[in-house]
Order: C-alpha cells, then sequence, then structure tokens
C-alpha cells in the first residue's frame, strides 16, 4: 500500500464516519462510543479479535479454497506496502465500516440485515470468494453481538481494526517479497 492508498482509504473511510454521524443526526441519534464500560468493551474487542484470527488462520489451513484465495489476494494487497500503511489502513477500515454497519445500518434495520450486507459489500469479484463473504457475515453477526452487548462501539471496532492489522501484519511477514 502507497502512501497514495492509505491517503485514499483515509478519505474513504473518512466519508464513512461523516456521511454515518450525518445519518444519526437527522435520525436524532448520536453514536455510543464507548458502551456501558471502557475497560469491558476493549477486553472484549481484543478477545474478539483473538477469535476471529485464530478461526481464519485455522480455516487456512484446513481449508484449501481459503489458502487459495489467501495465496492470490495478499501479494496483490501487500505490493509495496509499509507495516505503518496496513495498519493505518486497519485503523481507518474498522473505525468507518463500524459507524456504518453498527452505529447506523444495525440501529436501522437490525443485526441480521446489517450482517449480510456487511458481508455483500465485502463481495469478491467471482463466485471463489463467496466462501469469504459468507465469512465476513459471520464476522458482522460477531460485530453487532458485541455492539448490542458493550453498547457501545469501541467493542466491535477494536475487534474489527485489530483483526485487519493482525492479518495484514502476518501476511506482510508471510509474502517478504510483497
Amino acid at each position: 500500500m502507497t502512501p497514495r492508498f492509505v491517503r485514499q482509504a483515509a478519505l474513504f473511510y473518512g466519508a464513512f464516519a461523516i456521511l454515518a454521524v450525518i445519518w444519526n443526526s437527522f435520525r436524532g441519534r448520536g453514536f455510543p462510543l464507548f458502551g456501558d464500560s471502557l475497560t469491558s468493551s476493549l477486553l472484549l474487542g481484543v478477545a474478539a479479535a483473538a477469535m476471529t484470527v485464530s478461526l481464519g488462520f485455522l480455516t487456512y489451513r484446513v481449508l484449501p479454497v481459503f489458502r487459495r484465495l489467501a495465496d492470490e489476494l495478499a501479494p496483490t494487497i501487500l505490493d509495496g506496502s509499509s507495516r505503518v500503511g496496513l495498519v493505518l489502513v486497519a485503523i481507518f477500515s474498522g473505525v468507518g465500516e463500524e459507524m456504518v454497519f453498527r452505529g447506523v445500518l444495525q440501529e436501522e434495520i437490525g443485526l441480521v440485515a446489517a450482517s449480510i450486507i456487511f458481508g455483500l459489500v465485502h463481495i469478491g469479484p467471482d463466485r471463489r470468494y463467496l466462501v469469504w463473504t459468507a465469512w465476513v457475515v459471520l464476522a458482522g453477526f460477531l460485530f453487532g453481538i458485541l455492539y448490542e452487548r458493550t453498547g457501545g462501539l469501541l467493542a466491535p471496532t477494536v475487534a474489527h481494526a485489530l483483526h485487519n492489522a493482525i492479518t495484514l501484519l502476518v501476511w506482510k511477514a508471510q509474502w517478504k517479497s510483497a
């Protein structure tokens, strides 16, 4: 990820966040950031990220379809990327997407519909990626449950951003040529 890509991600996910704030302000809602407890939200977010990362690496080892997709995607995604750039994009995507999918859509249409739309937004270029889309729907359910249980965006945002950052950094270490 070049510095230009990182800037584009910042603008894209920043626009997501701004749209979410505007939408909720028109609906008379704010954003519950920390929920019931800052500490439990942070801990639950980290625990959820540990779970999704572990399951992701397990499926990579067990299911050849996941391994083929990761082996195909990683070099393209990581091309020219720095570790700092990867972490920044992970943070931007976690914040922007959670504000929209949990903070707006889940409030408007519920957990199930928001999770399905979350997965559909992450659909790949062909049918091989449907398994990844299904994985993202499940992650959306987990993030949505975190949002409901903690009463705030912190736990799902930490889980989402940390999952993305760890996955990208492990890919970076694994595909050193990228």
